[in-house]
């Protein structure tokens, strides 16, 4: 378990991991999306940008909006239900099965950039190639990927 703040990536049955903070997550969630395509990507991007009060909506109507929308997209098949639920889950605390990392691993290709998305100055340095690893063992081991 993550000792720093933020959290934890982790394969639960080899326990590859990569630590990081809120900002890096949301970086490296971003790059999924990103790398997914499709109409999800501006509807998340809004997800990622918006706070109380920044558009005018109460973060009930802002959640119904969005909640429609990406209904729609799941309903007719516009989005890939298991990648929007890796984006759409909570920061500090979730859970993805290996055929949502599967999906994850066929989107993101062979991906990768110079960006840190962990702590600079830990030796675990939580770059893509680290993340597109952990997936790999997911799927590889059957196994759930967990963040904490």
């Amino acid at each position: 378990m993550n000792k720093r703040m933020g959290l934890t990536i982790r394969c639960r049955k080899t326990g590859r991991s990569m630590d990081m903070g809120g900002g890096g997550f949301l970086r490296l969630r971003r790059k999924v999306a990103e790398l997914a395509g499709g109409p999800f990507v501006p509807v998340y991007q809004e997800v990622c940008a918006w706070y109380p009060g920044s558009n005018g909506e109460t973060a009930e109507e802002f959640d119904a909006r969005i909640g429609a929308a990406v209904n729609e997209m799941l309903a007719t098949k516009q989005a890939d239900i298991k990648i929007v639920d890796f984006l759409l889950q909570p920061d500090l605390e979730g859970c993805i099965r290996y055929g949502a990392c599967k999906n994850i691993l066929k989107a993101i290709g062979d991906y990768d950039d110079d960006v840190f998305y962990g702590y600079v100055g830990h030796g675990n340095l939580a770059r893509f190639s680290q993340f597109r690893r952990i997936l790999k063992d997911c799927v590889e081991t059957k196994s759930d990927m967990v963040w904490r």
